[in-house]
């Protein structure tokens, strides 16, 4: 059995084991920016059925037994579906928090979210920052420490579409080895694009909603806008209630919130380029 080493993804750790060494590669590359487990971590588990070229996905349970994720994934699929286990178990691990459906980049002046939803645009902007050597805290999950108006780091990779990696030159090579265990979607650490991977939490310096439109803008928001496009696209708020709300009426009350609209992504990073300094 090959594995990789244990990761920690917000209060979810894991390691991911596998018979097929390749893979195990193909994981340990994805999450090389994740900080090393602090607990004995739960193991993910694809293990391929040599007859139908099929995975079999499961998850074991650092105290419980195993648990079929997924009974046959096919090699293209393997590394979706990794991914969708990690964000699930790492987002419930604080769910009790304002979780945004959002990508978040930092620099000097501190982390802004750039929240929306599918197809917005978040994961081909977090690209574009990370090969400006910007710092990287998240991709798709931006957990917000409502107390103390932090974003935690949580950096799984990068999910890059076609239409995306079209928007984009110099990305890595992935070898055919490694590529067959991807479809449509490409995953890619943020460090191997050229980010510096945050590992503390960053103090939150604005939040941003993405918007495609003709003409590129930046424009503030009143708070009662931001809060309504907060509760719009955290992904705790409907699961928990009462006190995300409250956390997103706290980020509202102090976080400057933008509406941004561009048709390119070159146009995103050039406005949201003074709310991160550098």
């Amino acid at each position: 059995m090959n594995t990789t080493r244990g990761f920690q993804a917000l209060g979810f750790s894991f390691r991911f084991e596998s018979n097929d060494s390749t893979l195990v590669e193909v994981i340990d590359r994805c999450y090389r920016d994740m900080p090393a487990s602090d607990r004995e971590p739960n193991v993910l588990r694809a293990m391929t059925q040599f007859d139908s070229g099929a995975y079999e996905i499961t998850f074991e349970a650092a105290s419980g037994g195993p648990e079929v994720c997924e009974p046959m994934v096919f090699t293209a699929g393997v590394v979706s579906v990794v991914a969708w286990e990690v964000n699930h178990r790492a987002e419930e691990s604080r769910s009790s928090w304002p979780v945004m459906h959002a990508t978040v980049t930092a620099g000097p002046r501190g982390a802004v979210a750039l929240c929306g939803q599918s197809h917005s645009g978040k994961s081909t902007i977090a690209a574009a920052a990370a090969q400006l050597g910007w710092q990287h805290l998240s991709d798709d999950l931006g957990p917000i420490d409502a107390a103390t108006l932090c974003v935690h780091p949580y950096a799984r990779p990068v999910m890059l579409r076609k239409g995306g990696r079209d928007y984009l030159d110099n990305l890595p090579v992935l070898a055919h080895d490694y590529r067959q265990f991807f479809g449509d979607d490409w995953f890619v650490a943020a460090s191997e694009l050229g980010a510096t991977a945050v590992l503390e939490p960053v103090p939150l310096a604005a939040v941003v909603f993405l918007e495609w439109g003709d003409v590129a803008s930046l424009e503030p928001m009143s708070k009662a806008a931001t809060l309504h496009a907060l509760v719009l696209n955290s992904t705790t708020l409907a699961s928990v209630g009462e006190p995300v709300f409250r956390g997103l009426e706290r980020v509202a009350e102090h976080v400057p919130g933008y509406c941004l609209r561009f048709g390119h992504v070159a146009e995103a990073i050039d406005l949201i380029q003074p709310l991160v300094g550098g």
